[in-house]
């Protein structure tokens, strides 16, 4: 019978971290803000940020005073997908920042877009973990349809852009993809439009990457208003080459925030 089990880890051999991804609303005062920053860092080990940019200076003194390693580049768009992970559990080997697209050009509304990513060395594993980190633009899709908009065409590029680089970072290690994607998880997967996050990202394909959502289900009622649009994804390898395992996830409720807080805890072979 034990065959006929799917492969899980051997608990004495693997250890465990958590990972999470929190939208931040950069319209929040500096004592909600903090608020939020610790309530998720709190949770996690690893932590995706979206719409800090304009908090650049706080997070370089939190991450210092409290033992954080931060990759916030550049100004204010760029650096609002900041990255951070706790010193004591990852050293930073490498990192970097891609320019996606700017919908309506400098100083208009949406924002530039970036991709931004770590790769780190899981100190417990001696394993390198590359954590994507990325916010789409948002009003994007209505039940899981596309809206044709100059901004779709612009997430479309950024969705297409996360999935090339978790393919050049999986030959290097582990991969994690975190961010506010802005499509929801399950009207997605129901109307399974090409170049959104279920058909780029997932469509129950191996070698590809997985969500907290398709591995666990949508917990709560949402991550932003009933929708959930904030994901935690990790690259799942068939199973002889499989060395990461994601075991579960929470919804992190009791933000200032409009947004609700994933953590996903994984498990990697020491």
């Amino acid at each position: 019978m034990a065959a006929l089990l799917p492969a899980t880890p051997a608990a004495a051999a693997n250890v465990a971290f958590k990972a999470a991804t929190l939208n931040i609303y950069n319209g929040l005062s500096q004592a909600d803000f903090v608020h939020d920053l610790n309530l998720i860092a709190s949770k996690a080990d690893l932590v995706g940020l979206n719409e800090v940019g304009n908090r650049k200076a706080y997070l370089e003194s939190w991450a210092a005073d409290n033992g954080w390693w931060l990759y916030a580049p550049g100004g204010t768009n760029q650096a609002g997908e900041a990255l951070i992970a706790k010193k004591s559990m990852f050293d930073v080997l490498d990192m970097g920042s891609i320019f996606v697209c700017d919908t309506n050009g400098p100083g208009e509304v949406p924002p530039a877009r970036y991709n931004n990513w770590v790769k780190y060395r899981h100190k417990a594993s001696g394993r390198n973990v590359t954590h994507l980190n990325a916010h789409a633009v948002a009003s994007i899709e209505t039940a899981g349809r596309p809206e044709d908009l100059p901004r779709t065409r612009c997430a479309e590029a950024q969705f297409q852009g996360l999935k090339e680089l978790a393919v050049a970072k999986q030959s290097e290690g582990q991969v994690i993809v975190s961010g506010d994607l802005n499509v929801d998880f399950s009207a997605d997967r129901s109307y399974g439009y090409a170049k959104f996050p279920w058909q780029v990202f997932e469509a129950n394909e191996l070698p590809n990457l997985r969500s907290n959502y398709n591995l666990y289900g949508e917990k709560g009622t949402g991550t932003h208003g009933n929708r959930h649009i904030d994901y935690v994804y990790f690259w799942k390898r068939l199973p002889e080459h499989q060395l990461m395992w994601m075991t579960d996830y929470d919804i992190v409720g009791g933000t200032r925030s409009d947004h609700n807080g994933v953590v996903a805890t994984f498990s990697i072979q020491s």
